[in-house]
């Protein structure tokens, strides 16, 4: 918060925090393998009604955009994510996209964590009490001996490790018998177990012993002589026992006066062996009842929440009697979390597989940008191993769909035939950003995944996200989210993406194996919808281990893998019907009455009887005859023209017929317009316009019938007619300035020689060059070859301040950028392709403040006893940033750059002439562009008739003058191209604008701090509402109150572009807690809701929330808000020498850089507490008081 401590006294400062999400600039040096945190990213989504170029071209323009390093296409869900290279480009870049119309989104890029960790921070961590496990013989007996497993990281106490432990159990000798007690606490060996007899409860003592109870209600007691009995009354020292225990998994029961019970062979029972052997070991065991069935797994004992004596369980042994998923067609279930340990005995067999990448080989076989995913993918690192470097994915996996009746370890909910689908998107820190989770969700929709597992949250509201789950509803993903670890409600302080209201959406809270609401659990009677077991759970851990955790996060896997269950059970049903099941299959408990919509705590076998006796859905049973398309739209990636379907021989039974894309793994993707209405006709069309721009994964379009009461699948086996993709995308521009270096074989009707060409000015839509000759009569004749397309493209200007950078052509061929005196708030990027050289000439700017960064080097200040000097730069793109803050300038900048040579050799080696010359057309792919072609005339070089070709044409001034079509001759003359500009000798500009004042001059009068937000807790409300808060240091919550003091603070939300125009309304003001507040300082927390305009639209609600998040990451529109905001609070002029004497006295305090608002602030803080007639309370006494309430 402080950036230094202040030596000189008790310290003051102004700046505002909001309550709960992540800086994007997080501290910390990060893992290994994971991305940088001084990363800044923006998630962009474009209307595609109102988008005035596809999306390859609109990622094009954002590449270029100032201090961008990548944009990445995420078109199944319609957005773009862009990476920065510092906050202040990010914000720059959300301001810039609000101006567009076609931009309904611009956000800055959020951080969530695991729900299970990373809800504490590391300090809180290390101050948790030591791990108790090994004291606990609860504990003990459950394995729990290694780790701060008491409490787990987000501070939550494992039931084995609070002070009274109940559980149920039944003990099994190593004779295969079970202890039992009868009705007169005899105590006996049964084959069999009992639930009246053979049962015992358990609790943990305070002093780490335990005791049993039998279902009689009395202890199992054990005297000095070795008799042991079911007859004590009350907790005494001979009802005590200790648990050990053994390496095999038994356990070990040992009295207080250190003897063991031992079962012998003839069915005695004693407490009297000093040392634990065979017969004094015992294994804890579940029996499955009539009607259950319960696998060979060994740890199935520790799974409570799958069965349990005390009744609440949710009934997977009565649901696995009905269904296991063994003989099913299997389910795709996503896992969005940390990873899996892909490799882990009672996982690997569940894992899914890519079936279009080939493992190891090093090579994106399915073209979808990621290499080897054979099973899932890493977002976080940008690769194809997902594997679990944490621990929370791969627990969450096993409760899941662990592989059951497999003699090993445990069995998850959904025992076999779930397809388990790894995307990391959390580091190993169990934190990661928004982004990337919409990466992970953008792939499993293109995957086939119909289950999304999302055991994450934090950071509020995102509309970027929303609008991801979303896509992935209108694909039929279920999408099972944790409530959330805070103990909050959820209607009154919402959990992102748990409180998305999107109709995919289940929403997760956790219960005890006593039916309560865990302690940890956020609740919500309008918002979270069922519970579902998460303390203590039992799972796979990385390392082939099982480790229990408690969690919101462990409650959800519960439910994902229950409807796996169902959608195995009956694959019919849809996405929607299956979260009817789950949510009216619920058993009501008095304990979550109230708390959560439901009511109610899941049930597998309640949901498979309920999904027995669901109707499925009925599609019709013809399908359409044949499908064609073809794509007539020459944009790259970008699809136009008519769709034709053949109607079914039969439409009795059909109401509709639709289109949809599908992945190359034959999964469904999104629709392609509307239904086509079954009106009788043997053929139907549907129009698709040209900004019409499908998922990456695109391959087929496939086409179905359909009715009220359920579709045909789109799918690629089947009946349904399918139609392969084919882009018509065609190359933007072509080959220029193409000569032939004359014939070197002086053979009649022979020649050799090469064919030299400048490749295209921007290769962006270029794959190759093709070659052919011409014939005699114009015709074109046989291909000789083709060039691969490098990416290339010419230096070029972007940005609002390429009008005053001057561009000319140098005599050496380079390209000079000049920049002379500068104003403030400048920007600009110039881009071009390496390798090459950057000559810096000239350089004199504002130290560190204004810099020209060419590619990752930085270059500041006066440099003119350095320059010049020469900057190296490699093969592929290079982007030269220039940005100017708004406080001092320089005199400017020149540069040289010399790229690659656009220039390609075709050798042709000794061959019969065949026409009069050659042709070189760009093309992308098969597609190649007929409107640029490129032509040489060939002579044949025999002497004494030779003739030599023309001199080339080299353009030597203006930009883009260098295009090139044939003439016919022996070398290519230039294209038509725009004059240069007249702003100055041989200089260009981009037609953004002729004068300079481009932004208006203002006179700096202070060097105002930067606001500081933090945990933000932006949270949307139903409707157009956005609430947030934030806390001011120094002001008073009284003086906060005041009419004229809430005023100011509303009118300072109109310094944000955004925001200037929405309603803002305070809601609160109350003292804050010792969280939130500088050690000794009063400090107000505002709470405040914004709506947009009047019948603004939902894209104008996402904006005011991004322009909030823009606040909470700190940057110009904070410093502006800070200023505004002091000034506005600043003291009257009346007390001025007052106040000036208070400033002067607190100035040592804060340094020349500290925010002048925040020393009057200060000041005006001491001078309120010394006019007083009593001194005024402190800080820390009026935290907790009632908050001023506005309505």
């Amino acid at each position: 918060m402080i950036a230094r401590i202040i030596a000189c006294g008790a310290s003051f400062a102004f700046f505002i925090v909001s309550c709960a999400a992540f800086d994007t600039n997080r501290a910390g040096s990060g893992s290994a393998g994971t991305l940088p945190h001084s990363l800044h990213r923006v998630i962009v989504r474009y209307d595609k009604a109102s988008v005035d170029h596809s999306l390859p071209e609109q990622i094009a323009l954002l590449q270029v955009e100032p201090g961008v390093l990548k944009a990445q296409a995420l078109p199944h869900v319609g957005m773009a994510v862009v990476s920065l290279d510092s906050s202040a480009a990010a914000e720059q870049l959300v301001r810039k996209l609000e101006q567009h119309a076609s931009s309904v989104l611009a956000v800055p890029d959020t951080w969530v964590t695991a729900f299970d960790f990373g809800a504490r921070t590391a300090q809180q961590r290390r101050a948790s009490p030591p791990g108790a496990c090994s004291a606990n013989p609860a504990c003990r007996m459950r394995g729990l001996i290694v780790g701060d497993c008491c409490p787990v990281a987000d501070g939550t106490m494992l039931s084995c490790c609070s002070s009274r432990v109940q559980d149920l159990l039944m003990l099994r000798s190593i004779h295969g018998t079970f202890i039992s007690a009868g009705e007169s606490g005899t105590l006996s060996q049964v084959s069999a177990p009992a639930a009246s007899s053979s049962v015992f409860e358990i609790s943990a003592n305070d002093d780490g012993t335990v005791s049993l109870r039998s279902q009689s209600g009395r202890y199992l007691m054990a005297d000095e002589r070795g008799d042991i009995h079911a007859t004590g009354e009350q907790i005494g020292n001979t009802t005590k026992f200790s648990i050990t225990r053994n390496t095999d998994g038994t356990v070990s029961v040992s009295s207080s006066f250190g003897l063991y019970l031992t079962a012998d062979k003839s069915g005695a029972l004693a407490v009297n062996r000093a040392q634990a052997l065979g017969w004094e070991q015992f294994t804890i065991v579940d029996k499955a009842a009539p009607g259950q069935r319960v696998g060979n797994d060994p740890e199935m004992s520790r799974l409570w929440a799958m069965q349990d004596y005390g009744g609440f369980d949710i009934d997977v042994p009565e649901a696995w009697n009905i269904w296991t998923g063994e003989v099913g067609k299997g389910i795709t279930v996503a896992v969005i979390d940390t990873g899996i340990d892909y490799t882990h005995e009672d996982l690997r067999e569940q894992m899914w597989v890519n079936p279009l990448e080939i493992p190891g080989n090093g090579i994106d076989d399915d073209q979808n940008g990621i290499v080897d995913d054979i099973h899932g993918a890493d977002f976080a690192n940008q690769d194809g191993d997902p594997m679990d470097d944490m621990m929370h994915g791969t627990h969450c996996a096993g409760t899941i769909a662990g592989v059951g009746n497999d003699r090993q370890g445990v069995a998850g909910v959904a025992w076999r035939g779930v397809r388990l689908m790894a995307l990391k998107f959390l580091d190993s820190a169990g934190a990661g950003r928004v982004s990337d989770a919409i990466q992970a969700i953008d792939y499993a929709v293109a995957q086939g995944a119909k289950i999304a597992s999302n055991s994450w949250g934090g950071g509020g509201s995102n509309p970027a996200l929303r609008m991801a789950i979303e896509h992935a509803e209108a694909a039929g993903m279920l999408f099972t989210a944790a409530a959330g670890n805070e103990g909050n409600d959820n209607d009154v302080t919402p959990s992102y993406p748990a409180n998305v209201d999107c109709a995919n959406v289940i929403s997760v809270a956790s219960t005890t194996w006593l039916g309560a609401v865990s302690t940890f659990s956020n609740t919500g009677v309008h918002t979270v919808h069922v519970a579902a077991p998460g303390s203590d759970i039992y799972s796979t851990v990385p390392g082939g281990g099982y480790r229990r955790l408690s969690g919101t996060s462990m409650a959800a896997p519960h439910v994902t893998g229950m409807a796996a269950l169902v959608w195995m059970y009956r694959p019919q049903l849809s996405m929607h019907q299956v979260k009817d099941i789950v949510l009216g299959s619920v058993r009501k408990l008095s304990s979550l009455e109230g708390k959560i919509s439901t009511g109610g705590l899941i049930n597998a076998k309640n949901a498979l009887e309920a999904a027995w006796a669901f109707a499925p859905p009925q599609p019709p049973a013809h399908a359409p005859l044949a499908l064609a398309f073809e794509d007539v739209d020459p944009n790259i990636a970008v699809y136009g023209g008519t769709v034709t379907v053949t109607a079914a021989a039969d439409e009795s039974d059909i109401e509709y017929y639709r289109i949809y894309f599908v992945s190359g793994a034959g999964f469904q993707l999104q629709g392609l317009g509307e239904p086509i209405p079954a009106t009788g006709a043997s053929e139907y069309t549907l129009k698709v316009n040209g900004s019409f721009v499908p998922s990456t994964y695109a391959r087929y379009l496939v086409a179905v019938s359909g009715r009220a009461i359920g579709e045909l699948p789109a799918q690629l086996q089947g009946s349904a007619p399918r139609v392969a993709l084919k882009d018509y995308g065609r190359p933007i521009s072509g080959a220029r300035a193409l000569r032939w270096t004359g014939d070197a074989d002086r053979r009649l009707g022979f020649i050799q020689g090469s064919l030299v060409f400048d490749r295209a000015l921007n290769e962006a839509s270029v794959t190759n060059y093709n070659v052919y000759w011409r014939m005699a009569d114009g015709s074109r004749g046989p291909m000789l070859g083709s060039i691969d397309g490098a990416g290339f493209r010419e230096p070029a200007c972007t940005g609002r301040t390429c009008p005053f950078i001057n561009g000319s052509r140098t005599a050496a061929g380079g390209f000079r950028f000049e920049r002379g005196a500068y104003a403030e708030s400048e920007e600009a990027t110039i881009s071009t392709f390496g390798p090459g050289r950057v000559n810096v000439l000239r350089f004199d700017t504002e130290e560190v403040y204004d810099s020209l960064k060419i590619g990752s080097d930085e270059v500041s200040g006066n440099l003119s006893g350095s320059v010049p000097f020469v900057k190296e730069f490699p093969e592929g793109p290079l982007n030269i940033a220039w940005k100017s803050d708004e406080s001092m300038q320089g005199g400017g900048w020149s540069i040289e750059i010399f790229d690659a040579s656009p220039s390609v050799e075709f050798k042709i080696n000794t061959t019969a002439l065949l026409g009069s010359g050659f042709e070189v057309v760009a093309a992308y792919g098969e597609n190649e562009l007929q409107s640029h072609v490129a032509f040489v005339r060939v002579m044949d070089n025999v002497p004494g008739h030779a003739s030599e070709p023309m001199a080339a044409v080299v353009p030597t001034t203006g930009r883009g003058l260098a295009a090139s079509s044939s003439n016919g001759g022996g070398a290519a003359e230039p294209a038509k191209a725009t004059a240069p500009s007249k702003q100055g000798r041989d200089r260009w500009h981009t037609g953004q604008g002729e004068s300079e004042p481009w932004l208006p001059r203002r006179e700096t009068t202070g060097n105002y701090g930067r606001v500081h937000w933090s945990e933000s807790v932006f949270r949307r409300e139903r409707g157009s509402v956005v609430r947030s808060s934030f806390v001011v240091q120094g002001l008073a919550p009284e003086v906060a109150s005041q009419p004229a003091t809430r005023a100011e603070l509303v009118r300072a939300f109109a310094t944000s572009q955004t925001l200037k125009d929405a309603s803002v309304r305070l809601v609160s003001i109350a003292a804050v807690g010792d969280s939130e507040a500088v050690e000794g300082s009063v400090a107000a927390k505002i709470v405040f809701e914004v709506e947009g305009p009047s019948g603004a639209s939902t894209a104008a609600s996402d904006r005011v929330e991004s322009a909030l998040i823009s606040l909470a990451a700190g940057g110009r529109a904070t410093s502006r808000f800070d200023a505004a905001l002091g000034a506005a609070l600043a003291p009257s002029p009346a007390d001025g020498a007052a106040l000036a004497s208070a400033a002067a006295a607190l100035s040592c305090r804060f340094g020349a850089s500290q925010p002048l608002s925040a020393m009057m602030l200060a000041a005006e803080a001491e001078l309120l507490a010394a006019t007083q007639a009593t001194p005024a309370p402190e800080g820390r006494k009026l935290r907790g008081a009632v908050p001023y309430v506005f309505a």
